[in-house]
């Protein structure tokens, strides 16, 4: 929890940058004044708490990866330059892992409950109950990511299934890219070194 002694000026840009990321509801995107490259907004779960590495972390990005720990969540917020998304996640993942940390996802709002999609879309649960069964609808309604009482699916998908069917907005490309990359890079966790990792990541090729 302790966090180690930071120059003035890292502590100024702490200060400043924490309140603009903890505001954010979900992933951002927009293109710099520049219109070179796009400017991307995330946040980043770690594995211990980051602040005590807050000085390697600003020397790193100047200020680009702010860290919040000691609070039972650990996670690392960024606002990074790219041409791409995979750019900005790749290299904000090897910069922050080069202190030490170790990144085990991406913090998205993609897991959802019958009752969440429910509320999101404005209808009753009992309606999105019967849609989600075949029992109403065109059927095709996405499976659920987790099996037993309680069910979970993907936002991404469900909102692109309502989308085609219903006529409701489409989630954004960048929606899309956070829930997979999430899913990613929990799975690096769980595979580890594990050369099963090399084999099964061409699936995403495939």
């Amino acid at each position: 929890m302790g966090a180690l002694p930071m120059r003035s000026a890292h502590r100024r840009v702490l200060h400043r940058a924490q309140p603009r990321a903890r505001r954010q509801a979900h992933p951002r995107i927009y293109q710099d004044t520049q219109g070179a490259h796009m400017n991307y907004e995330f946040t980043l779960a770690v594995d211990r708490d980051p602040t005590e590495m807050a000085d390697k972390l600003f020397d790193i990005a100047e200020g680009d990866l702010v860290p919040e720990g000691g609070t039972g969540v650990n996670v690392v917020h960024v606002c990074r330059q790219a041409d791409s998304f995979a750019t900005a996640l790749l290299q904000t993942v090897e910069d922050v892992e080069s202190t030490g940390l170790v990144v085990t996802g991406i913090a998205s709002n993609d897991l959802v409950s019958l009752r969440d999609i429910a509320a999101r879309l404005g209808r009753t649960y009992e309606s999105v109950r019967l849609i989600a069964a075949g029992k109403r609808g065109p059927g095709g309604f996405p499976t659920p990511l987790s099996t037993g009482q309680w069910s979970l699916y993907s936002w991404a998908e469900v909102s692109a299934w309502f989308s085609r069917s219903h006529g409701t907005e489409a989630p954004s490309a960048y929606d899309r890219e956070i829930a997979a990359a999430d899913h990613l890079i929990r799975a690096r966790r769980i595979l580890g070194g594990d050369k099963v990792r090399q084999q099964l990541g061409k699936l995403i090729t495939t």
